[in-house]
């Protein structure tokens, strides 16, 4: 529980001394941003007092709105600009005006400074846990949009699919696209499957080996797999690494192979 005092008197801050408060914070920036700063901190008081009449709680709902403020102002500025503010961070700066009016006052103490210094510490790095974990959130529907951008797949014909594949193509890759096509193939019924290798990015034995997994696991399904794509570069590597692709039929584009589809 917050000192009953020590709220009291900062509450009478806020209300009597907005206006101090807030151009002491704009004095730390150039004349074409205290503009926009005189709003931020404007904004900020109000917040601080809604959290001030929670006793400073971390975990109230009060706490979580100044939050939410403190993490669109991030977008606004960057998080280059609020985390490396004046070789600090912008949340543990804008306790000075405050700090700076309660000295005027002579209400500075050990007490006082220990609560509102956890406060704005407990605040700020409870926006970067937050700020980290929605950043590796985006990171990672990025690498599925990624991979999906990366192998997708699309119906071309009435029985029949097309994968694309782009760029490299390693173990652990050609497993999660050899689930896609087996999910695929199990909830529709497809009997051919139009491989595209035209973008992947080298051919090698790894490469070749992968597309001999892929092939097979369409073949145990009672599918057909078309291999379209055959550049001449794929086609000279091929040749000089001496690779063999087995029974996998092979095309040097996907309207070749769909004419033999439909040949069938």
């Amino acid at each position: 529980m917050m000192n009953q005092e020590f709220k009291n008197q900062l509450m009478d801050i806020i209300n009597n001394s907005s206006e101090d408060l807030i151009h002491s914070w704009i004095e730390l920036f150039e004349d074409d941003e205290k503009d926009d700063e005189y709003r931020y901190y404007d904004d900020f008081l109000g917040f601080f007092e809604e959290c001030l009449s929670v006793d400073l709680d971390l975990y109230s709902a009060e706490v979580d709105a100044l939050k939410h403020f403190l993490e669109k102002l991030i977008e606004i500025k960057g998080e280059s600009s609020f985390f490396n503010f004046k070789d600090s961070v912008y949340t543990c700066y804008i306790k000075f005006p405050i700090l700076k009016k309660m000295e005027e006052q002579n209400i500075i103490n050990y007490e006082n400074i220990a609560t509102l210094t956890q406060f704005f510490e407990g605040l700020t790095s409870s926006i970067i846990v937050e700020l980290l974990k929605k950043n590796d959130s985006i990171k990672e529907t990025t690498m599925q949009e990624l991979e999906e951008r990366e192998a997708p797949i699309a119906k071309v014909w009435k029985n029949t699919i097309m994968l694309s594949i782009v760029g490299s193509l390693d173990s652990n890759r050609v497993l999660k696209i050899i689930d896609k096509i087996l999910e695929s193939l199990e909830k529709n019924e497809i009997d051919h499957v139009i491989v595209d290798i035209g973008a992947i990015y080298d051919m090698n034995s790894e490469v070749a080996r992968q597309i001999i997994k892929l092939n097979n696991a369409i073949h145990y399904m009672g599918s057909h797999a078309y291999l379209t794509g055959i550049t001449p570069s794929i086609a000279k590597s091929l040749t000089h690494l001496d690779l063999n692709l087995g029974d996998i039929k092979t095309y040097s584009n996907t309207q070749k192979a769909m004419e033999d589809i439909i040949e069938k």
